[in-house]
């Protein structure tokens, strides 16, 4: 239970755009070099004219940083695949494989140029691809990923707008990647998830008060090979190992959008609200930007734009969150800042996520990143009854209380570490952090349905299931959502007959149809999410007997052996 390739002009049309959160930058070059295990199972008949791609096996054993790696460019949607042998550098967090921008609508000019690229994608002929100009509302993880689950599939026109002009460093802290994993490495971006994460080896919590007594000791990569249905999905069957490590978010930004072509990116523009238009077929709806301008109609737009959605918002109005009494101020060490990150945690327990419990504090200590680039990550949950904001952008400057100082979320950890008697090591880490984020947690309402009538709006990520932090479940569902939805409109067979939503071949006569299929797929795993989050937040700042019967519950459930089987019911993917 942890906190934690421009498209030709045949092809049909995707739009993705941006409101509630910052995203990576439109460039023109794009450096595809999958890992070698990525190429091994990169589907037939995706390259060229429908001729299975040649790969090229490299040996698994050769380091990545050393590796020969397949440099590769594909012409338009399907071009040829080209290989050449290259000593490629892997990505960083620092934007190894990002070498330029997009800055207010304009593509800023790479340092060193690379061919436009994509990954292998799913197996159908372009005749059978829906022609849909779709756009997704939101640039963060939810709103990328759905842009490259799109291209996947074979709706290749895809343009993400994003209300800031570029992606910005230091944005947000860490979380962890486990269904969501599974979601990239079924998108052939597995090297990025490899490249970005720092494992999670071990769950540890214990209680604060007395001897510090050990509640569970959760052994990661056993649990996820024991259990059948993890094992199955949350192991790579491209490299073999487990599918489940801490992200620093800014890093996976960059990542997916260097990952898009230039014409998918366009940053800088705030949409305002969002109008259906009718017309047959469904009729569509037209984007209406904050400077004044008006966008063309598409068929579809998917508001991937996070708790604050304008799409919701078309579809069924404004509302307000209910604050549930809960803040927590997340902290993290520089990006960059090597000697604080050796200073705050040893290196020895990079790969463990602590939990430390108090009475009416709650306090998670983690680590993200990749090998060199590791953050060290604080977050301190409070009982607290003054409302604090939700600060959907993860801004430093948001998420405060009226009249609060720009050092507030700081001092806040701090007394709080001090306040709840946090041990020595807690300290440490929140000490050398040089950011902190402050949120309040809301409760949002499961919606009735994900999609408004004609089959012209729909919603994913928090736009439609907003969930509070305690199951560690945030991105790992909107990851999933862009793959469901994804492939569900890739289905669409206009004017043919539909296989049924419970159909693994299923074909759907309509985008509507499509639609509902999605939301009857990933609706049910959220929603249950949802709820189970709040009572989870509720017991785990509990105080005084809410405390102390967390503390005993907790240690039994982890001596049976039942909260492993808890992080594994939320953390399988449900995809189907």
């Amino acid at each position: 239970t942890t906190l934690a390739t421009t498209a030709a002009s045949q092809q049909p049309r995707a739009l993705v755009v941006g409101q509630s959160s910052a995203a990576g930058p439109s460039v023109g070059g794009r450096s595809c070099r999958p890992s070698a295990a990525a190429v091994r199972r990169a589907p037939p008949s995706q390259c060229g004219t429908g001729h299975p791609a040649r790969l090229f096996p490299l040996p698994s054993a050769t380091p990545r940083s050393q590796s020969s790696r397949l440099h590769c460019r594909v012409d338009g949607v399907r071009g040829g695949l080209q290989g050449e042998g290259h000593h490629g550098q892997p990505i960083s967090s620092g934007g190894g494989r990002l070498h330029g921008g997009v800055h207010n609508g304009k593509t800023a000019r790479r340092s060193r140029g690379s061919p436009t690229t994509t990954r292998a994608m799913a197996s159908s002929s372009s005749s059978e691809v829906p022609k849909l100009k779709i756009a997704v509302i939101g640039a963060g993880p939810c709103g990328l990923t759905t842009a490259l689950a799109l291209r996947y599939f074979g709706m290749a026109d895809v343009t993400v707008f994003d209300k800031f002009p570029e992606i910005r460093p230091a944005l947000g802290a860490a979380f962890n990647l486990n269904g969501g994993a599974a979601v990239l490495d079924k998108l052939g971006l597995l090297d990025i998830f490899r490249t970005l994460n720092n494992p999670m080896k071990k769950v540890r919590a214990r209680r604060v008060s007395g001897d510090r007594t050990q509640l569970m000791d959760i052994d990661i990569p056993r649990l996820i090979r024991e259990d059948a249905a993890a094992a199955a999905t949350l192991v790579a069957a491209t490299d073999g190992g487990e599918l489940c490590g801490t992200v620093m978010r800014a890093d996976l930004l960059r990542a997916l959008a260097d990952e898009l072509p230039a014409a998918s990116l366009s940053l800088g523009r705030e949409v305002a609200g969002v109008t259906a238009v009718p017309g047959g077929g469904g009729g569509g709806a037209q984007l209406r930007f904050a400077d004044g301008g008006v966008s063309e109609t598409f068929d579809l737009i998917i508001g991937a734009d996070g708790i604050k959605s304008k799409v919701r918002e078309a579809m069924f109005g404004t509302y307000d969150a209910k604050y549930s009494g809960i803040r927590i101020v997340f902290g993290c060490t520089g990006e960059g800042d090597v000697a604080a990150a050796a200073e705050a945690r040893p290196a020895s327990e990079h790969g463990e996520t602590h939990q430390w419990f108090g009475d009416g504090c709650y306090t998670l200590v983690f680590t993200g990143g990749g090998e060199g680039k590791k953050q060290h990550n604080i977050a301190v949950c409070i009982a607290d009854a003054a409302v604090t904001e939700e600060n959907a952008a993860w801004s430093q400057k948001q998420g405060r209380r009226a009249g609060s100082g720009p050092n507030d979320a700081r001092t806040a950890c701090l007394a709080a570490i001090a306040k709840y008697d946090m041990p020595p090591d807690v300290a440490a880490v929140a000490q050398r952090c040089e950011r902190f984020f402050d949120v309040g947690v809301h409760y949002h309402d499961p919606l009735d349905t994900w999609s408004n009538q004609q089959g012209s709006m729909a919603l994913a990520g928090d736009s439609c299931h907003a969930m509070p932090p305690f199951l560690g479940q945030g991105a790992n569902q909107s990851l999933q959502d862009a793959w469901c939805i994804a492939e569900c409109l890739s289905r669409v067979r206009t004017g043919s007959g539909s296989g049924g939503t419970g159909s693994a071949t299923a074909r759907y006569s309509s985008v509507k149809e499509a639609l509902q299929a999605y939301e009857a797929i990933r609706k049910p795993p959220t929603t249950s999410i949802m709820l189970s989050s709040r009572v989870i937040g509720f017991v785990e700042t509990g105080a005084g007997p809410v405390g102390m019967v967390r503390d005993v519950a907790f240690a039994a459930l982890g001596t049976a052996g039942v909260a492993g089987k808890i992080f594994l019911k939320n953390a399988v993917p449900v995809l189907k």
